[in-house]
């Protein structure tokens, strides 16, 4: 069922339908799996860090069998503190070979409008958009050199996001 990167990149942001909907997820799996290269073995926090990049973050929610939660997300310093965003929750199902991004950009949702629930029409467009959504910016973290691991051991969330 997987569809090429090309197919995907010459797509319009729209819902094309529950099949397609599954392709992008198996997209997405693929481009995480390149970007986070072995998350069985991996700490719960991490980060990528690239000179003339903004830091990159990831943190296992959960980890069970068949599934593991993560939140994938940039740390920015803003008038109002630090602001994590995309913060994005993905559902990686390893049976299936796929990944979900379940929901984006909690703290700072009024700059996404495009991810605004009751604009779609559907329950597949919304996933849609926030789908390809991670599609694209799991791209740009691999164009620009983000990988993991590169973790630190023994530091928790609070602490390495207060370092940033």
């Amino acid at each position: 069922m997987a569809l090429s990167t090309k197919h995907f990149q010459g797509t319009k942001d729209q819902a094309k339908g529950f099949c397609s909907l599954m392709s992008l997820y198996e997209e997405n799996y693929v481009r995480f799996n390149q970007l986070v290269c072995n998350l069985h073995d991996m700490g719960e926090h991490s980060w990528s860090r690239r000179i003339g990049d903004i830091d990159l973050y990831l943190r296992i929610l959960e980890r069970h069998k068949y599934t593991t939660m993560v939140l994938l997300t940039y740390r920015f310093q803003s008038r109002e503190g630090q602001l994590s965003t995309p913060d994005i929750k993905i559902c990686l199902y390893h049976d299936a070979r796929q990944a979900e991004a379940l929901s984006c950009c909690h703290q700072d949702r009024k700059r996404y409008g495009w991810l605004d629930r009751s604009a779609c029409h559907s329950n597949i467009q919304w996933r849609w958009r926030m789908n390809r959504f991670l599609f694209k910016w799991l791209n740009y973290c691999l164009k620009s050199g983000h990988g993991f691991p590169q973790q630190k051991t023994g530091i928790g969330w609070s602490e390495l996001m207060r370092s940033v």
